[in-house]
């Protein structure tokens, strides 16, 4: 079998990230999943297929519709490549979520935190967006949005009893998240049964 054909049926992954401050943890992730057998598609690492002819949110998305599963790393850092209202990693993981892509997330401590000392004054009793809320960026969380893209990953606007793949890991060093991957991605046959049944068609 040729080198081409054998790496065709490799499960391709995206592993969507802010990068800056992260170079060095998200190469060893990548690897960690290289290692594993997997087909790794990351920014940094330049294994996104790029069409020239397209932007780079353009290209971005095209990823995400094509790749087989999805991995979503969720730092206190929002990112530097916002188009329009959102970063491009943050319209990643909306469609990865529209899509119903096979799909893990890890998010670090220090969001949830935030999140719950914040959420008393983000939004009213009735649980709707406080208009006056204003948040000026800090060393721990330098983004309102990342706490929005947290509230998305968990589905936190659907009921609990009718929310299906919300789970979301808490880290808080590189090696917190390497055991959310062991545990998720060792077994490459456990993937592709994953990948089989949310693909077939009702």
């Amino acid at each position: 079998m040729s080198k081409q054909r054998a790496n065709r049926k490799k499960i391709r992954i995206l592993v969507a990230s802010t990068i800056y401050g992260f170079e060095d943890q998200l190469e060893q992730i990548c690897s960690t999943l290289q290692g594993y057998g997997y087909e790794v598609w990351n920014s940094h690492l330049k294994t996104i297929p790029v069409h020239p002819g397209k932007s780079n949110k353009q290209n971005c998305l095209k990823a995400v519709n094509s790749c087989d599963i999805f991995f979503g790393i969720i730092r206190p850092h929002y990112g530097s490549g916002v188009i329009g209202k959102l970063a491009i990693t943050h319209q990643e993981m909306r469609r990865a979520i529209k899509l119903k892509k096979p799909r893990w997330f890890v998010a670090h401590h220090d969001i949830s935190v935030a999140r719950q000392i914040l959420k008393q004054y983000m939004f009213d009793k009735n649980g709707n967006p406080q208009k006056a809320f204003k948040y000026k960026e800090t060393n721990i969380l330098d983004d309102i949005r990342v706490i929005h893209l947290y509230n998305e990953a968990i589905l936190n606007d659907i009921p609990p009893q009718q929310r299906v793949g919300h789970w979301v890991d808490e880290y808080f060093e590189l090696s917190d998240i390497l055991q959310c991957i062991k545990t998720q991605f060792a077994s490459i046959d456990r993937i592709r049964k994953i990948v089989k049944e949310m693909n077939k068609k009702p």
